[in-house]
């Protein structure tokens, strides 16, 4: 676990700066400039996934996400390294850490939908 909370880390506070200094700042990036600016750094690619769910679309992160992890899961990753999930950073904690266990509800791969 400390490889992927450490490349979570990284993708949480260094890849965000750089590819908003490298393309402008937006909601979303393409997988393509995450991908190179990823390279580029030199971060691990093994949990790009949690990049992709970051800062890309849905269609981009549902496309590149292993089946056996599941949006809750890798929310709840990404909350372990800084006490706020992906979800709780965009809508507020109380929707990360709502009824339906934090899911988003119609976000993600089990889903379908959402997003932009």
């Amino acid at each position: 676990m400390f490889g992927k909370k450490s490349t979570i880390r990284k993708y949480k506070y260094k890849l965000r700066p750089a590819l908003a200094k490298r393309y402008g700042g937006s909601a979303t990036y393409t997988k393509a400039q995450v991908d190179k600016t990823i390279d580029e750094m030199g971060f691990n690619k093994r949990h790009i996934h949690y990049a992709y769910l970051m800062y890309c679309d849905i269609a981009t992160y549902n496309a590149n996400t292993p089946e056996n992890e599941s949006t809750e899961l890798m929310n709840n990753a990404i909350a372990s390294v800084s006490g706020v999930g992906f979800f709780g950073a965009i809508f507020g904690s109380s929707f990360a850490s709502g009824g339906d266990g934090g899911a988003g509800g119609d976000f993600g791969g089990d889903g379908g939908g959402g997003g932009e």
